[in-house]
């Protein structure tokens, strides 16, 4: 019997990490397909801490009359949408699909967002993009880098372990500077916004410290938000985008540029416009509960559900 523990570990090393990449990269698509269901039967059969976490989170975000049967399929299609995702992100880096029009499947924005982009970087007020972990994030993520109008500045999680490295990696090999959060790459991404530049960053993923209080499908979760210091400190535009797989291409999903609030009260301001963000980001993962890729636990666990 394989422990919980050790799968667990098996996500978070470098070497694991590269074993999946190399396969990832050699298996055709109907075995890798294949490949991936035999990871996430693993997994679910298993149950380490990241199916419980999965299953803790979707327990939120469903509806309150969602059986435990309903959930237990969910969970499982999720964990089975996550390693497919990864597959596809390991064979599309390693044979160099990096660029929107290479990518398989394709990735598509719709002419609005791209719109939505263009107005606010053109105002000169600095753009943050604030992004989801739905569906391909990485994939997509690279593939968006491409339709911005300069590379981005993109914040990634503090203190990465060996596995996620290995990741930033391979998202460096997109278009735009990755820098692990940091008090000196904060002070960087509050003068590119000055300056009229591009930085992009996620939201819906607790990190290991800097994590808040926060309302979130109606109970309380605990996210970062150092995004609104950012806007607060800078008066830039934000804009709230989203991936989504609609079972043939990855779609970029994005809000119009949004003008956070100032009421001259700071910590009012810092709970409106939180919560003005994370309302979206409600409406997006709603769409697709299981493309939501967060395996870490945002409610703790006296606030779960049973």
């Amino acid at each position: 019997m394989v422990e919980p523990q050790r799968v667990d570990a098996w996500f978070t090393r470098a070497g694991p990490t590269r074993l999946m990449y190399y396969l990832g990269k050699c298996l055709p698509p109907p075995l890798g397909r294949l490949v991936a269901w035999c990871i996430a039967q693993r997994i679910i059969s298993v149950k380490p801490s990241l199916y419980g976490g999965a299953r803790a989170n979707l327990s939120h975000v469903l509806p309150a009359d969602t059986s435990a049967v309903e959930l237990e399929k969910i969970v499982y299609q999720l964990i089975l949408n996550s390693v497919v995702e990864y597959y596809r992100l390991f064979h599309n880096l390693g044979w160099n699909r990096i660029e929107p029009q290479t990518i398989r499947p394709p990735v598509v924005i719709d002419d609005g967002v791209l719109g939505h982009i263009d107005r606010a970087y053109k105002t000169g007020r600095g753009l943050l993009i604030l992004g989801t972990h739905m569906s391909n994030f990485d994939l997509c993520g690279m593939a968006l880098s491409h339709w911005l109008p300069v590379a981005p500045q993109v914040l990634s999680i503090a203190d990465p372990l060996p596995g996620h490295c290995v990741i930033n990696q391979m998202r460096e090999r997109g278009r735009g500077e990755l820098t692990p959060i940091s008090p000196q790459t904060l002070r960087a991404a509050i003068r590119r916004l000055r300056g009229g530049g591009i930085v992009m960053t996620g939201v819906d993923r607790p990190l290991a410290r800097g994590n808040h209080p926060v309302t979130f499908f109606g109970a309380t979760a605990y996210l970062p938000t150092g995004y609104v210091r950012l806007q607060l400190m800078t008066n830039c535009l934000v804009i709230v985008l989203s991936f989504y797989y609609d079972g043939e291409v990855y779609r970029v999903l994005g809000t119009p540029p949004l003008e956070f609030l100032r009421t001259g009260n700071r910590i009012q301001d810092f709970d409106v416009n939180t919560q003005m963000v994370l309302a979206q980001v409600e409406e997006f993962i709603r769409r697709a509960p299981d493309q939501w890729m967060v395996f870490v636990p945002v409610w703790r666990a006296e606030d779960r559900e049973p």
